[in-house]
């Protein structure tokens, strides 16, 4: 009976030190920490809605994003690279015309980015085309943050990174094509990557 308790302890011991070592060997997952600065006063179901967008579009380029709504970007604080985000309520910069420019990045570099998002101009898009809000503002959001994951120049002729979006490219996209491309996912993994 005693032979029989070490043998089952021993191999309960083994099974723990493969699974110890499997876990040690897995690769940590990516991520991205995204503090986002409401001076729009976007509602919130609105926002939920463009994070879980934002979330959905990086998951699948195996990048996680670790949201905050307080705080500054700032090396020492954390390994992982950082985006701030300023929802604006207008773009004044943007001349009048039929475009509008929904968002930017501002600044970047390898530690940290900011990016400018103009919920007037997401609201505009959304009724022109009959899309919702939040799903546009994700989408704008993982456009402009793909700009500064991504190595110049990062627009592609489809999907989220696309130069602009009209009625059928936002149906679209929305529609479920919100991807980076397998060479984007590449640029951004192994950027990320470098951070490490």
């Amino acid at each position: 009976m005693e032979r029989c308790q070490w043998l089952f302890a021993a191999a309960a011991a083994m099974s723990l030190f493969s699974i110890g070592e499997a876990i040690a060997q897995e690769p940590a997952r990516l991520s991205v920490r995204v503090i986002i600065h409401d001076s729009a006063s976007v509602p919130v179901d609105v926002l939920e809605t463009a994070r879980n967008q934002t979330a959905a579009t990086f998951a699948r380029a195996g990048i996680d994003l670790n949201w905050s709504s307080a705080g500054n970007c700032r090396s020492a604080d954390d390994a992982r690279f950082c985006i701030q985000v300023l929802l604006r309520p207008r773009d004044t910069q943007s001349a009048p015309g039929p475009r509008r420019i929904m968002g930017m990045a501002l600044a970047a570099d390898q530690l940290r980015a900011v990016l400018s998002l103009y919920f007037d101009a997401v609201t505009d898009v959304a009724r022109r085309y009959g899309s919702p809000r939040g799903e546009l503002l994700g989408l704008a959001l993982a456009h402009e943050m793909g700009h500064v994951l991504l190595p110049p120049p990062s627009h592609s002729a489809t999907g989220i990174m696309q130069a602009s979006w009209e009625g059928d490219d936002i149906r679209h996209v929305l529609a479920g094509d919100a991807a980076f491309t397998d060479a984007q996912v590449l640029a951004m993994q192994a950027r990320l990557a470098s951070r490490r």
